[in-house]
Order: C-alpha cells, then sequence, then structure tokens
C-alpha cells in the first residue's frame, strides 16, 4: 500500500514534543538563575548609589544622622518596573552605616544584600536573616 502525501507520523510528533520539553526543563532552571543573579547585581549597583548620596550627605553635615534614604537614592530596586529588592537605612550615626537591600516578590527566597559604610558587604546567601562573617563577599 502506497504512502499518500507528506507528513508525520504521530509518534514523530510525539518524540519531538519530548524532546522539546527535556530541553525546556533543563534550560528553565538555568535561566531563572540568570535573572535572579542580574536582579542582585542591579540591587548593588542600587546600593552603590545610596552609600554615595550618604557620602555627599556626610560630607555636607560631618554624621550620617538624619540622613533620609528617599530623598538620596531611590527606595527600590530597580527604581522602575516590578520591585526586587527594598533598600534600608539603618544604623545611621556619627560615623557609620548600615544599607540593607531585603528580597521581594519573584526574588524572595534570594537573601539579602548589606552593605556597610566601611564598604563591606554581605550576601545571606542561606536566607535566615543574618549575616555571618562567612557570608562577606567581594562579589554576589
Amino acid at each position: 500500500m502506497a504512502r499518500r502525501g507528506a507528513g508525520f507520523t504521530l509518534l514523530e510528533l510525539m518524540v519531538v514534543v519530548a524532546i522539546l520539553a527535556v530541553l525546556v526543563a533543563v534550560a528553565l532552571p538555568s535561566y531563572r538563575d540568570y535573572q535572579r543573579q542580574a536582579h542582585r547585581t542591579t540591587a548593588l549597583a542600587a546600593l552603590g548609589r545610596c552609600a554615595q548620596g550618604l557620602e555627599r550627605f556626610h560630607v555636607e553635615r560631618l554624621t550620617y544622622q538624619d540622613a533620609d534614604l528617599a530623598q538620596l537614592c531611590a527606595s527600590q530596586s530597580p527604581s522602575q518596573g516590578e520591585v526586587r529588592y527594598r533598600l534600608v537605612l539603618s544604623d545611621a550615626g556619627a560615623t557609620g552605616y548600615t544599607l540593607t537591600a531585603n528580597p521581594v516578590g519573584a526574588q524572595a527566597g534570594d537573601g539579602a544584600l548589606r552593605l556597610l559604610a566601611s564598604g563591606v558587604r554581605y550576601w545571606d546567601q542561606d536566607g535566615d536573616g543574618i549575616f555571618e562573617d562567612h557570608e562577606v563577599a567581594s562579589q554576589f
């Protein structure tokens, strides 16, 4: 019996669908990790901009006390669009401060970022809310 027309059998189509499903299953987690890392890098840059604003404030007033983060820089990262991190200023005193970027939304499981006035950076990699010595990072 001769075969009519050109086309694909159901089995061939199922094999193609199965191959595509495997490719998506492998690629999607890598892509999501890449997105998380990109948002983390954006938040780190936002912390740096806030630190610059705090340093300008310190030059003018010789203290970090009474600094208002909302007037110095954006209080979220990214500054427009879907919020991934909320920026918080704490422990602002005469000689130092602590800037923290708390993850929210889709970024919530990523762990907070912290920048001290001394330039020391932390990433709470295990997400336990405690910034430990082994979480000090030169790169996030």
